[in-house]
């Protein structure tokens, strides 16, 4: 169960990320900046909107284990939710060893020695 609510974190986190962030949503989000009332204002804030995307992971997760369901709904669910997860902790992976994992590139810099101008 601690594994779960765990997943559930990280899950939360990567849909709140995936809303307010990507270029995905951008669309959407322009269009939910206009809305003048309550739902606007909750999903334009990533602290008011994470309550609620936190309960969504809670019933996805633990609620069938509560309620001992099972079936193809709940493991697709799962599944959903562990990417999620697992792409959060990429995230995070690459954030923390960004320095030291980047790819180098083979020609920088090596045009930075010669003499760009032309003279004639």
């Amino acid at each position: 169960m601690l594994f779960d609510v765990f997943i559930a974190v990280l899950a939360t986190w990567q849909i709140i990320e995936i809303w307010h962030h990507s270029l995905l949503f951008a669309g959407a989000r322009a269009r939910v900046e206009l809305w003048e009332n309550k739902l606007g204002e909750l999903l334009v804030c990533p602290f008011c909107l994470s309550p609620w995307v936190a309960a969504l992971s809670v019933m996805v997760l633990l609620v069938p284990a509560w309620l001992q369901l099972s079936g193809r709904y709940v493991l697709t669910a799962h599944i959903i939710w562990y990417a999620f997860a697992v792409s959060r902790l990429a995230n995070i992976c690459n954030d923390i060893t960004h320095k030291l994992s980047r790819t180098p590139k083979s020609f920088d810099g090596i045009l930075d020695s010669f003499d760009t101008d032309v003279k004639e």
